[in-house]
């Protein structure tokens, strides 16, 4: 045990000295991932490989906004999973705006692939497209399990999935890199349209039916932390960081509806579920 604790500081000493002469792949290929889209030149895998095994502040920042940037991606593939129990296991989706939840799909839509189209690393907005995929799972259960009013679901679903092939066509074969930047212009628009309605319904319901209080305070949480992750990988996009910050105030607005609202939403779901049942 003596011997091998010398051996084992001798061969990171080692290891981490090729690293910083470009030597060793494993790490040459990290500091790629992890430096190689900085904008300041501060900030370069070759600079930040030299300052090994004590990073550079420029480049400590940098490693733990895209090491943040995955961990965000990681709880947003669960983000809507308690909006998905709720709607499942009541078999209903009262309480979801089909609007709103429409222009969350376009929102975060319009986020995914402005950055797929403007080549920003995807630490920085793999979060939309994991949301994003999770929320048309709700817009199949708002069909499932919403009210049919008069036969007029199966028009409406036509619609919207027409409309949403019209979209992408746009988004991938007509706009072009000088204009991808209107996804972002409007998506504060998309935003305030799909979450005000909802916000709106939730006042005049007085409950928030299948909204999740953990969903909401992932999606506040998200958007503070990328706010300063996006800052960071990105630099001020003002176009981004201008949906944020639209985000943040309207999930703080969600979030105090969904806690003032609690009871009458629970005595809701229970009066549903017994109905169901008899």
């Amino acid at each position: 045990g003596v011997i091998r604790y010398p051996l084992l500081c001798l061969r990171l000493d080692l290891l981490l000295t090729m690293a910083s002469q470009q030597q060793h792949p494993l790490l040459t290929t990290i500091a790629q991932w992890a430096w190689s889209t900085d904008p300041s030149p501060l900030v370069t895998p070759t600079t930040c490989l030299s300052t090994l095994p004590l990073l550079s502040t420029p480049c400590l920042l940098r490693l733990l906004a895209k090491l943040i940037g995955i961990a965000i991606i990681a709880a947003s593939c669960i983000n809507k999973a308690p909006v998905l129990h709720n709607i499942y296991s009541s078999k209903s989706a009262l309480g979801l705006s089909p609007t709103s939840t429409y222009g969350e799909v376009i929102m975060y839509s319009n986020a995914a692939f402005y950055n797929l189209r403007r080549g920003n690393p995807f630490t920085a907005y793999g979060e939309t497209f994991m949301v994003m995929v999770q929320t048309v799972v709700v817009v199949f259960l708002i069909w499932r399990y919403g009210e049919d009013k008069k036969g007029g679901r199966t028009n409406n679903v036509g619609v919207v999935c027409g409309a949403y092939l019209v979209y992408l066509f746009v988004v991938f074969y007509v706009l072009t890199q000088d204009t991808i930047y209107i996804l972002m212009v409007y998506n504060p628009i998309v935003l305030l349209t799909s979450r005000g309605s909802q916000i709106l319904a939730n006042h005049q319901q007085k409950q928030t039916g299948a909204q999740s209080l953990a969903t909401t305070g992932m999606n506040l949480t998200g958007s503070l932390i990328r706010t300063v992750t996006t800052i960071k990988e990105v630099g001020w996009d003002f176009h981004i960081l201008r949906s944020y910050g639209v985000s943040i105030t309207l999930n703080m607005i969600l979030f105090t509806q969904i806690v003032m609202y609690r009871e009458n939403t629970k005595r809701m779901l229970d009066d549903i579920k017994q109905k169901k049942k008899e």
